[in-house]
């Protein structure tokens, strides 16, 4: 079987699909085709929505255990978790958003989507291959949106069933009494506190100074602090030497940071040691792509060296997340579509770590600033003192908003608090539009709310300037 397309787009997850239907939209043929169960790519089926799914079991778990503090006297000591129930749960939104897009996707004549491995053969020809059929493909163009896999060191022993990955360890069939951690990044982090709010006794080991590295230093360093509080046992410049099995038990072999060589018994252990772009089986050795262990190589347009074929989100390297593969999608369409378009700068990106309390990061960190030689100045606001915050009993928190000292604009902001997720939407805006302080501080938020943060944060420093 043959067929001809204006556009092949390779993945169906947040940069396949939504590019997809915005080409669709525009009146161009397209075919999408997504190897997986159905559309939604790592972040439906191994990421993003699954691991909130139970992060939110966690929060409401914890709340329960937490309601005589707001008056409520529950019987907490008889709350327990049915595990079968929460993955059913998982199931079945898992399912519903997979349909939803499908449903989308089929409400459009020149979109046809196909499920199956697809191959490029040239820079205008591919293969897909599926149990029930082999379809040739002639295009015009093609973007590549195949993401990114979980990304395991060469250790002994990663290869035993109860060594899991930041995908599988989502369909585990119960919660391990122990459960050591390999990697201290936003993943190993999240999983980390939902497990152990789950009854898991949790050990994190992360090889560097301290967790979540790429987050601002004080909040890393706070959130650190809380983790250890709640009884999740952290090794910071841990090397993982082995994981050895025996028995029931495996032992999980590293040197800390004196060199000295220590292990923990565990029932198992949960590699999250970075992703790395999806480019296996794809047939770019038959192309002009160039592509490396980052990522295939684009230009600001995200064009590869191959004219005519595109890539978008994970499989590009950094930043690795959906919301970027989706920006970078929306914009690519818009110009393959023949209107003008802006590509978003990754220094506009936003992100939220959905630890506890969660973490909100947007524009540059006090660190990146100096290293780019700006003059600025921070202004901070501690949640502690806000009305929102001790309403709701979450007051572990800090606001830091950066700003140029010459230009007044924000260029960074960076958030600590439960509820942090909720507040990226205006943190987005401030730094997009690169605001005024002046600016920021007349607008009239309401109150009692975490949002009014930003305005005490920015009249404290301007009320300050003023002296």
């Amino acid at each position: 079987m043959s067929q001809a397309v204006e556009f092949l787009i390779i993945g169906g997850g947040p940069g396949g699909t939504p590019t997809a239907l915005a080409l669709a939209s525009a009146g161009k043929s397209v075919m999408l085709v997504e190897k997986g169960p159905g559309l939604g790519g790592t972040c439906l089926f191994e990421g993003c929505i699954p691991s909130k799914i139970f992060r939110e079991t966690a929060r409401r778990f914890r709340e329960l255990k937490e309601a005589r503090q707001f008056g409520l006297c529950l019987p907490t000591q008889d709350v327990t978790l049915n595990w079968s129930d929460v993955l059913q749960r998982k199931r079945l939104i898992l399912q519903k958003r997979s349909e939803a897009a499908l449903h989308k996707t089929a409400r459009h004549t020149t979109l046809t989507t196909v499920f199956g491995h697809c191959r490029l053969l040239g820079s205008n020809t591919a293969v897909i291959k599926n149990e029930t059929e082999e379809i040739n493909v002639h295009f015009e163009k093609a973007i590549i949106s195949t993401g990114s896999v979980p990304f395991i060191p060469s250790i002994r022993g990663c290869d035993h069933p109860r060594v899991y990955d930041s995908e599988s360890i989502l369909n585990i069939d119960h919660i391990p009494p122990q459960l050591v951690i390999v990697g201290g990044g936003p993943i190993g982090v999240e999983l980390g506190q939902i497990f152990n709010t789950f009854g898991s006794k949790v050990s994190l080991l992360e090889r560097s100074s301290r967790i979540l590295g790429s987050v601002d230093e004080e909040l890393a360093n706070r959130l650190q602090q809380k983790m250890s509080d709640d009884g999740i046992e952290i090794f910071t410049d841990a090397q993982v030497k082995a994981i050895i099995h025996s028995g029931q038990s495996v032992f999980v072999n590293f040197d800390n940071a004196q060199g000295e060589q220590q292990h923990i018994i565990t029932a198992a252990v949960l590699m999250v040691t970075g992703r790395r772009p999806n480019v296996e089986g794809l047939g770019l050795e038959n192309t002009a792509v160039q592509y490396s262990h980052h990522g295939i190589n684009v230009n600001e347009t995200l064009e590869t060296t191959q004219a005519g074929i595109y890539a978008v989100g994970d499989v590009t390297g950094q930043p690795m997340f959906a919301h970027w593969a989706t920006a970078q999608g929306l914009a690519l369409a818009r110009q393959l579509a023949g209107k003008k378009t802006a590509f978003a700068a990754a220094e506009t990106n936003t992100a939220v770590i959905f630890s506890e309390p969660e973490i909100g990061i947007a524009g540059l960190t006090e660190q990146q600033a100096k290293q780019a030689g700006i003059h600025f100045q921070v202004a901070r606001y501690e949640f502690k003192q806000d009305a929102r915050a001790q309403i709701t009993g979450h007051t572990d928190g800090l606001l830091k908003i950066i700003f140029d000292i010459n230009s007044h604009r924000v260029i960074g902001v960076h958030i600590m608090v439960e509820g942090a997720a909720e507040l990226m939407g205006e943190a987005a805006l401030l730094i997009k539009t690169a605001i005024p302080i002046e600016a920021l501080a007349a607008a009239i938020h309401p109150h009692p709310t975490l949002t009014e943060s930003f305005v005490m944060a920015v009249r404290s420093v301007m009320s300050q300037r003023s002296r």
